[in-house]
């Protein structure tokens, strides 16, 4: 997941993707909008895969790639409790950061920005499940816990660096997680094995198992700054990645720390602006993308790039892996606001 607020501006089209095509792209589309994508998330759905859009105008958008339909998503206003919310009824949402989980037979959004708390909204009515308020720490990221059983997010607050993990629902209080970071910018979360991880993009790079309410690791990246963060498993081992500089470095999870597994994997030519991981005929990868708009995957166990690298002229400053059909995937977006989805299987030699 993505790092360091709002995604920089995209490298001029072309820049770097010379030797790429589009790849094993499976599809793309783009909305009626001219905004800027500031974040997406992907979610199964029983009509199947769902991508969930922020725009730079802080509007929420759905895709559905299988029919390339695209519709904008209309929320109830965040705020409750507030006589200034009553006063000013035609308010709207500053939603820069989204992440959404199927909870009740229902699409759950959680959301907000770099000047709205975290809110949960059921998506399909845009009706408010859970509001925040002008006193709420606002958000700096969010994010699903992947494969976690009952579905739940983690997010992470700007100046106070509090990390909270929420359910689905009204009734249940978020689970509060002082990280003592000035600013979270970054977050990624999984459950692997049972247990339920999240990083945390601060200062560095802070892992919390969500159940024990703990830190667990504090990661080195040698100081270079980190550009995003995931976490996936190697067999029923956590590993973390993290995009620090032009490099990936891989952490093992066991017990109550993390152990560097390989080198720094190098192979770009420019910063990391964006990664993400999955596991793709069994062993766990990296997909990252660069400020010379190249996207590259990487084999997370030998610490070597693997297949062929892709992208757009565009520059890709957004990446999500996901699963579609059970077809694992990478949706990407850059400077030309279209969303490509790529097969990641199909990517490899």
């Amino acid at each position: 997941m993505r790092a360091g607020g709002r995604p920089p501006a995209p490298p001029h089209p072309g820049l770097g993707c010379g030797a790429m095509s589009d790849g094993p792209a499976l599809r793309s589309g783009s909305r009626s909008s001219a905004a800027p994508l500031l974040d997406l998330a992907a979610v199964g759905t029983p009509g199947g895969p769902l991508v969930v859009c922020a725009d730079g105008d802080g509007a929420v958008w759905t895709w559905e790639p299988l029919r390339d339909v695209w519709r904008s998503r209309p929320l109830a206003y965040a705020f409750t409790g507030d006589p200034l919310a009553a006063a000013y009824p035609d308010a709207e949402n500053e939603i820069d950061a989204v992440a959404a989980v199927v909870a009740g037979g229902r699409v759950v959004l959680a959301a907000g920005g770099a000047e709205q708390g975290p809110a949960l909204w059921d998506l399909e009515s845009g009706a408010l499940i859970r509001g925040t308020d002008y006193d709420a720490p606002y958000l700096g990221a969010v994010t699903a816990v992947r494969g976690a059983a009952p579905p739940r997010f983690v997010t992470g607050s700007q100046y106070v660096g509090e990390l909270r993990v929420w359910a689905p629902s009204a009734g249940t209080a978020p689970l509060e997680l002082p990280s003592g970071e000035a600013d979270i910018v970054g977050l990624a979360a999984a459950s692997v094995a049972g247990r339920a991880l999240a990083a945390a993009v601060g200062l560095g790079v802070d892992v919390w198992d969500l159940t024990r309410g703990e830190r667990v690791a504090e990661l080195d990246c040698a100081g270079e700054e980190v550009g995003a963060v995931s976490i996936t498993r190697l067999g029923d081992r956590p590993i973390v990645a993290v995009a620090a500089g032009a490099d990936v470095r891989v952490w093992g999870l066991s017990g109550d720390g993390a152990e560097a597994l390989r080198a720094a994997v190098t192979g770009h030519g420019a910063p990391i602006l964006a990664m993400d991981t999955a596991v793709v005929g069994g062993r766990p990868v990296a997909v990252t993308a660069s400020e010379d708009g190249a996207v590259r995957m990487w084999d997370l166990v030998e610490a070597a790039p693997v297949g062929t690298p892709f992208g757009h002229g565009s520059g890709a400053v957004l990446l999500r892996t996901a699963e579609f059909r059970g077809r694992p995937v990478v949706l990407g977006t850059g400077g030309d606001g279209a969303i490509r989805v790529w097969d990641l299987a199909a990517a490899l030699p």
